[in-house]
Formats: structure tokens, sequence, C-alpha cells
């Protein structure tokens, strides 16, 4: 005799022997098989649809062309999806990406802490503006109160007294 198990009940032909149910395994393996296959296909489907945004030179792993490729529901060629890009500012006429404001962040040479490229760059600016070529800075008004001296003494003392130094010898 042949033994049931929880799941399936087997039923016995008129030698005693168990049926074969041929009907239910097919059953199983279709439904099996077409579930695989609407797996398979929605794959496909995104693997044609992330080629056809490469191909428009969008990319699809960029966080900021992402919001685009989500949103964008149009017709899944290259052409029409380089155009679509363009005039949303995604990429320019040349078919280049856009660059958005997120600046590059580096690490700050004496603190380590994150800033970006730009504050690093007036950061070379400043530095390289107070270094040997940099005048003093002078007060606005010290020009008229040049002017005003009636002596050379005048004059000295006037200029020493904002950091000028005269008559210096080694």
């Amino acid at each position: 005799m042949a033994e049931a198990t929880e799941t399936e009940v087997v039923g016995l032909d008129e030698d005693g022997q168990p049926k074969r149910n041929f009907r239910r395994n097919l059953e199983d393996r279709a439904e099996t098989a077409e579930s695989q296959v609407s797996e398979l296909k929605a794959q496909l489907a995104g693997l044609q649809r992330t080629e056809a945004f490469r191909s428009a030179g969008i990319n699809p792993n960029d966080p900021r062309q992402a919001y685009f490729v989500k949103g964008y529901d149009g017709e899944i060629d290259p052409e029409p999806i380089r155009v679509a890009a363009v005039e949303a500012g995604f990429l320019t006429e040349g078919g280049q990406a856009q660059q958005f404001g997120t600046p590059d962040v580096v690490a700050a040479p004496n603190t380590g802490e994150a800033i970006t490229l730009h504050q690093e760059l007036a950061a070379q600016n400043r530095i390289a503006q107070a270094g040997v070529q940099g005048q003093a800075v002078m007060p606005p008004d010290l020009n008229e109160k040049i002017r005003a001296t009636t002596s050379e003494a005048e004059l000295k003392a006037l200029m020493r007294s904002h950091g000028f130094e005269f008559d210096v010898q080694d």
C-alpha cells in the first residue's frame, strides 16, 4: 500500500496501486513556469528601460538623474528620452549631463572637516592675496589725512601711527 503524507492524498486504482496524477503535476508545473515567465519579463523590461536611458546619456544610478528616470513615462527609446532630458534640464544640447548645484566635498587641510571645493578655492585665494604681493590695508580716510599734512615730520608721524616705517636700517 502507498503511504499518504499530510499534503498529498494518494488514490488507489483497482489493483491497489497508487494512481498517477499527471494532470495535477502538469498544472503545478505550468503555474510555476507562468510565475517565472512573468518575473523574467519584468526583469527584461527593467533592463531594456535602463539600457534605453544609458543610450540616451542618462545614468540611472546617479541619484540626481534617478529622479528623471523614475518620472519619465514616455516612449522607451533613446532619442525621445534624450529630448525629454534636455527639455527637463538633465542633459545639455550636446548630450552631456548637466552639473547641478551640489558641489564636490573635500576635507579641509588642517582640520579635516568637510568643506566644498568652492570654499577651498576661496580660502586659497584669500591666502594668496594676503601673501607677499598683498598691500597693507589702509583706512579709507587716510588719503585725506595725508593731503592735510603740512610738513614731512607730520606726514611721518601719521604714517607711523598707521604701521608704516621710515629710515629703517639693518
